[in-house]
């Protein structure tokens, strides 16, 4: 018997997930945002499964749709997410050996 592991959700379904459980609170409908948004349904359907994301710019049209934050609409998950930062300017650099006015670099 194997165990299989199951697949994290991306931040896109986590979000998905939770526009959905909003609409259900709010008594809306996909509708609903596909018409705020100036889209069709399916464009909201393949948004809400994560397939496509949504924009910064639709997101506010949909807190404002169910009166919430952006803050209240994003999982817990995604607010807290932290992607890969870049390196400060001196990270990671090691002090190199001062050469003589003779002395070759090593290979």
């Amino acid at each position: 018997m194997t165990i299989e592991a199951i697949p994290a959700l991306t931040h896109s379904e986590l979000l998905g997930r939770e526009i959905k459980a909003w609409l259900v609170r709010r008594g809306l409908k996909q509708s609903d945002i596909a018409e705020t948004l100036g889209i069709v349904q399916s464009g909201v359907s393949h948004r809400l499964r994560g397939r496509t994301p949504f924009t910064i710019d639709q997101l506010i049209q949909i807190a404002g749709l169910l009166d919430v934050t952006l803050g209240e609409l994003l999982p817990t998950e995604v607010l807290n997410a932290q992607g890969p930062r870049s390196a400060t300017r001196n990270e990671g650099l090691q002090k190199l050996p001062r050469l003589d006015s003779n002395q070759q670099p090593f290979d």
